[in-house]
């Protein structure tokens, strides 16, 4: 996504009559490190590693889609402001670049996509232009506790390059949170292993589950929208020929996502003998504090249990 011409106006004014009072008031608080994370996953895990050692500003709020996302003025200014930038990389946040090059900053920004075996997603599939993703790369790499891991270690690695003199805590938080993952992923194996083989088709209301899927010996049937920006809407025919290989292939429930609205998938329900479920899982964005979901370990284990509830049977 673009910023337009107003946004574009409005970062620059951001920058001049803004940022000097965000700066202000960061000096007034504390000295920490003062860190930009771009979506819910990064800051869950910026916010858990950095501690009272950085000042922590998240730019995604729960529930928002990347795509959905428009720079603030307050968030331009933080930009502005940074020592450091985490993105979640694999060319989720192209938004990012473009307020970069408006905004100017001295910050380094370190992409915790790196070492991560991205998943290829079917090149035949819709452009993604407008959307702001690869159409060729899936962005969703979190959704596997392997993947989330890896995610913690370069998000280390980053706060202990910007602040040396807190590497031991960073550490300390670091190998915590990436023993909470450990035990995340061994049980959502076996909460997945109780699942039937012949129950294990998945369909969703937005392409987003793919690692997730692969991770834990799922199959994808389809989706309903069949791309990975639920801004490019199915065509009557994609709905048809969903709809039947749905009933043909026996699924047993439909999945929606938290940051996509349910109703089409719902409608695509009634079509069929699938269950709708209405519990969504956690794709773009993690749950809302307090939900179970607002952690990479916790969100892991919401949708393994959401998955294992509808599948598994009585």
């Amino acid at each position: 996504m673009r910023p337009s011409i107003t946004l574009v106006a409005a970062l620059l004014l951001a920058v001049v009559v803004a940022g000097c009072s965000a700066a202000d008031t960061a000096d007034a608080s504390g000295d920490g490190l003062r860190v930009v994370a771009t979506t819910t996953q990064v800051g869950s895990v910026a916010e858990e590693l950095g501690g009272t050692a950085i000042e922590l500003t998240v730019l995604l709020q729960p529930g928002v889609e990347a795509h959905d996302y428009e720079m603030t003025p307050a968030d331009a200014a933080a930009v502005e402001d940074a020592g450091l930038i985490v993105r979640s990389g694999a060319g989720l946040e192209s938004w990012l670049d473009d307020a970069l090059a408006t905004i100017g900053t001295d910050a380094v920004v370190v992409d915790l996509s790196d070492g991560v075996e991205l998943r290829e997603v079917d090149e035949g599939a819709p452009s993604d232009e407008g959307g702001g993703v690869d159409q060729h790369v899936d962005p969703h790499y979190w959704l596997s506790g392997p993947n989330a891991i890896q995610m913690v270690r370069n998000a280390k690695a980053a706060l202990h390059d910007a602040n040396p003199s807190d590497a031991a805590a960073f550490d300390e938080r670091a190998e915590a949170l990436i023993g909470r993952l450990e035990a995340a992923d061994a049980q959502v194996r076996e909460l997945i292993a109780e699942i039937p083989e012949g129950r294990r088709g998945i369909v969703t209301n937005h392409d987003a589950l793919g690692y997730f899927i692969d991770e834990y010996g799922l199959r994808l049937v389809g989706s309903i929208f069949p791309n990975l920006d639920v801004s490019a809407e199915p065509s009557p025919r994609d709905l048809a020929e969903l709809i039947e290989t749905i009933r043909s292939e026996g699924v047993v429930a439909i999945f929606s996502e938290s940051a996509v609205n349910p109703e089409l998938a719902r409608t695509v329900a009634a079509e069929t003998d699938a269950q709708f479920v209405d519990e969504p899982v956690y794709t773009d964005s993690l749950g809302p504090p307090g939900s179970g979901a607002d952690t990479l370990d916790g969100m892991l284990l919401h949708n393994a249990r959401v998955i294992h509830d509808a599948l598994a049977g009585g």
